[in-house]
């Protein structure tokens, strides 16, 4: 059951298979231009920012001199006719501690212009979206809806974790190598094992997640008040969160933790924290892939992960019934976990399984949807369609009478 520990408990698909995709034991193929030209409004732009949180001692290193350090790169509307160099999909492929993953992401392409000028828009600014990506992952993974989202208009911060992530050095060339904190060690009991990892994210990582994602949002309001390029251009009451995996879990919380954030989108992540206990007071849209991770297993563990997912359900149930706002659920058929992301685009898919862009079509469209109705307070056809326009997904709503978020 190890592989059920790192898919149903880590909420991660890193070195095992799962529905379809073999992650890393093969070589990706990334073409040079692997995302569709963005549809919006807005050419876009992207950079970096390298803080560091005096606050906060850094938890998986051993020197007790290291603060927790924070790298996000943001994807924005840029000025109409931005000139510069496109960026690369890694900007720095030595970060990523996989080596053949980097080499073959080497000459692959983005849609954005590194170090753009932000467009004005107007005088209320840009809304913004912080992202947060799976656990194991980076803060590049969700690229084709990073870079879309700011061509719709959107500010999208992508938080970089360190220690639960796939980067193993700052911007500035500098090593990070985490030496303390681990997984607990497997007994073989698959239940038990999934639990205890289960217990393991819930804390100490997901405190340590929470505690960038606050962070990060005290640095945003810091580049809408002090001079730069986002003085002016950053609406600070307009903030929502979206993430894949273990980020979209992060995402959800926040509605529940930090006020400022209004609106929530989860890619396919099982849920943290306490929002099942407590429930949230904003607006929430979750996303499920359709496929049985169960069947990716032997036949005499196939029950123990149908009655994990069963509990995972239960979860879900319990945080919609103790929320006030809004939650939407939309499933899509015949998907993997991985298709929440970029590795879609790159490795092999069982004949079975929905097209990759099709997929990344509805979950961009679902998502801008929901962003522009609780954000922008926009009406949304969508969202208000009883059948889901598409074929391959099924889509459930609980309004609730007496919300008025974004409304």
């Amino acid at each position: 059951m190890r592989k059920a520990v790192k898919i149903i408990g880590a909420a991660v698909v890193l070195l095992a298979a799962a529905g379809g995709y073999v992650y890393w034991t093969m070589l990706p193929k990334i073409p040079e231009h692997p995302f569709e030209k963005p549809s919006g409004p807005y050419a876009v732009g992207t950079r970096e920012f390298d803080w560091t949180d005096s606050s906060r001692a850094e938890t998986y290193t051993r020197n007790p001199n290291d603060r927790r350090r924070i790298v996000v790169q943001v994807w924005y509307p840029a000025a109409p006719g931005a000139a510069g160099d496109t960026a690369r999909y890694l900007l720095r492929p030595a970060e990523f501690a996989n080596g053949a993953g980097a080499k073959a992401a080497r000459h692959a392409k983005t849609n954005s212009v590194l170090d753009a000028p932000p467009a004005s828009g107007d005088s209320a600014g840009f809304p913004i979206i912080i992202y947060n990506h799976g656990g194991a992952w980076t803060r590049w993974s969700a690229t084709y809806a990073t870079e879309w989202l700011a061509s719709q208009g959107y500010v999208v911060f992508s938080i970089e974790h360190f220690g639960f992530n796939q980067t193993i050095k700052y911007p500035d060339g500098t090593a990070f190598t985490a030496d303390t904190l681990a997984f607990p060690k497997e007994t073989k009991d698959g239940r038990k094992d999934a639990l205890a990892s289960w217990a393991y994210l819930d804390d100490p990582v997901f405190k340590i997640w929470r505690g960038d994602a606050r962070f990060t949002l005290d640095q945003i309001e810091r580049l809408a008040r002090d001079p730069g390029p986002f003085h002016g251009r950053l609406d600070l009451s307009r903030i929502g969160a979206f993430g894949w995996s273990f980020g979209g879990a992060l995402a959800v919380d926040l509605t529940a933790v930090d006020p400022r954030v209004r609106a929530a989108v989860d890619h396919d992540g099982q849920l943290f924290g306490s929002v099942d206990q407590t429930g949230t007071t904003r607006p929430v849209l979750q996303f499920h892939h359709g496929d049985d991770d169960a069947l990716e297993y032997p036949e005499k563990d196939r029950l123990v992960v149908h009655q994990l997912m069963a509990e995972l359900d239960v979860k879900d149930s319990s945080a919609r019934a103790h929320s006030s706002a809004d939650w939407y659920s939309v499933t899509i058929a015949h998907t993997a976990h991985g298709d929440f992301s970029d590795l879609s685009l790159f490795y092999p898919r069982a004949k079975t399984q929905t097209d990759p862009k099709r997929v990344h079509e509805i979950i961009k469209a679902y998502t801008l949807a929901f962003f522009d109705r609780y954000l922008r307070n926009k009406p949304s056809d969508l969202l208000g369609q009883t059948k889901a326009p598409f074929a391959e997904a099924t889509f459930r709503a609980w309004l609730k009478p007496d919300s008025t978020a974004g409304r």
